[in-house]
């Protein structure tokens, strides 16, 4: 890695945690039909975009998804009655930010988050208290890959980009990165990061 890296910058969902909502639907006894459908018509809709965004509240996003998807309302209640379930942190997590830092490295999140569910979620993640600084979407109004929001992060924390490692598990948002003058590298596990940072 090149030497003048000083910072990691890590994406959260699918890189430091799980974001196991189809285990959990399974646990509830859902259909595979209709876990295919929430994912196309809530997890990867507009609406959970504008929840990233900051632009729409949890409440109102429940809504839409029972307008959209009307036959499952009974099911979406069942969803969001325990949104704590629905993440898990994974165990090297901490561990790898605690040896990022004894090598010296101050160590950042930049994640596209729900404002309730970050509410929610982030503070019992063991690997949060222990990070040098992060930047939430919902919080900020911003969304990755908006170049503005990784130029805000190095605003906020006095970083120099061309000093950061961007990691996250979406090419799109390590394009961007790299477009903001970062280094980028796509998450593929753990090991890849290690590899990454410790043997090049």
């Amino acid at each position: 890695m090149d030497r003048n890296i000083k910072n990691i910058v890590f994406d959260v969902g699918m890189v430091l945690i799980d974001f196991c909502w189809d285990e959990v639907c399974r646990e509830y006894g859902f259909s595979e039909e209709i876990i295919s459908v929430f994912d196309k018509k809530m997890i990867h809709s507009e609406y959970w975009d504008h929840m990233d965004e900051g632009t729409m509240t949890e409440k109102e996003a429940i809504a839409k998804f029972k307008e959209v998807m009307p036959e499952y309302t009974k099911e979406i209640d069942m969803f969001w009655e325990r949104p704590e379930k629905l993440v898990k942190e994974y165990e090297f997590a901490a561990p790898l930010i605690n040896e990022l830092h004894d090598n010296g490295y101050n160590v950042f999140l930049l994640s596209n988050y729900p404002l309730h569910m970050y509410e929610i979620h982030w503070h019992t993640f063991d690997f949060f208290s222990i990070t040098d600084g992060y930047i939430v979407s919902s919080i900020e109004k911003l969304c990755k890959p908006d170049p503005a929001i990784y130029k805000l992060l190095c605003e906020r924390y006095h970083l120099a980009p061309e000093e950061c490692l961007f990691i996250d598990d979406r090419q799109i948002n390590v394009d961007a990165a790299k477009g903001v003058g970062m280094t980028g590298l796509l998450f593929k596990g753990e090991e890849s990061v290690r590899k990454y940072i410790f043997e090049n």
